[in-house]
């Protein structure tokens, strides 16, 4: 029998992997009628006002101490615009299911770039996690790896984006931050807005109020769940896990965002879909079920510390 923190660690693996997995097909759907700029632009803002509201809802004050405004500028850079700027133009540049899937070699990163950066120490079965979980892509991507050459701006898109990510997990986590994660995750957003809008406003139509119902669902769920709730989440993970154990358990997102697509998009499943999903599934248990090793000069906590040593919350 689990732990009742390793059940919550799963919980808030299951809750994130339906929030990002979804946001894949969620992101072309509105890209058929937002322009890219734009979308990220109505993204960052709306997500930061939310953000904001929660904090201010939680009693989180918005004030940024001076030594945590850089760690803050270079989190919002990799974490939020970086990543989500290169993920929109890989899907404008490629099917949604390889977009999804070479995003998801962040693990990869993450875990190789916690070992100098963040004195991590990934024990046998997390590596083997690693591995599996990885061979679980590859298999999803199958044929469509023969394709890439032949459309290589979108993988470097994708490519660019999970390093991103990667190096925006790891400002996160060396931090230790004495404002609540609301506030972060808000700022993250908020400062993210000045690199989209004036590219927005300078290259792109005004965007039309009259959405097509599907876009306005798939922008409400954008706003509302992948981005403010998503964010939300994966701070809640860095907090409770190592980069190691955080990054491999997201490799279940493209799977679901895989499977979003064949449903939403029209895609038809392949077995590949399921000998994949089977692989990620087990990469997880692996690496969300075992503890981690540090090495001696242990890094700071994410946020405040918290007296159990399972941070449970």
């Amino acid at each position: 029998m689990i732990s009742r923190a390793r059940a919550l660690d799963l919980a808030l693996v299951a809750m994130i992997s339906v929030a990002w997995g979804l946001n894949w097909p969620a992101v072309k759907i509105m890209l058929s009628q937002i322009p890219p700029w734009t979308m990220r632009s109505i993204s960052f803002a709306a997500t930061a006002a939310v953000l904001f509201a929660v904090a201010r809802w939680r009693g989180e004050s918005l004030a940024v101490p001076r030594a945590e405004r850089g760690p803050l500028v270079a989190a919002a850079l990799l974490n939020i615009a970086g990543f989500n700027i290169l993920a929109t133009f890989g899907q404008l540049n490629m099917a949604t299911s390889g977009a999804a899937i070479i995003a998801y070699t962040m693990p990869a990163w993450g875990t190789l770039l916690a070992i100098p950066l963040l004195g991590e120490r990934p024990g046998r079965l997390q590596w083997l996690g690693l591995l599996c979980g990885l061979a679980g892509l590859g298999v999803l991507l199958g044929p469509d790896l023969a394709r890439l050459g032949a459309l290589p701006l979108g993988p470097a898109f994708m490519l660019g984006a999970a390093l991103s990510w990667a190096l925006g997990s790891m400002v996160l986590k060396r931090t230790r931050w004495t404002i609540g994660s609301a506030a972060v995750n808000g700022w993250q957003f908020a400062l993210s807005l000045p690199l989209t809008l004036p590219i927005a406003l300078a290259l792109e139509p005004a965007p039309t109020l009259a959405l097509e119902p599907r876009v306005a669902v798939a922008l409400a769920y954008h706003l509302l769940i992948s981005m403010a709730g998503g964010y939300l989440l994966w701070f809640a993970i860095l907090k409770r896990m190592s980069v190691a154990q955080a990054t491999v358990s997201s490799l279940v997102v493209p799977v679901i965002g895989v499977s979003g697509a064949i449903l939403l998009l029209g895609e038809t499943p392949p077995l590949r879909t399921y000998v994949a999903l089977a692989l990620i599934v087990g990469a997880v248990l692996l690496v969300v079920l075992v503890g981690n090793r540090r090495v001696p000069a242990a890094t700071k906590p994410l946020a405040e510390p918290v007296p159990d040593p399972q941070r449970a919350s």
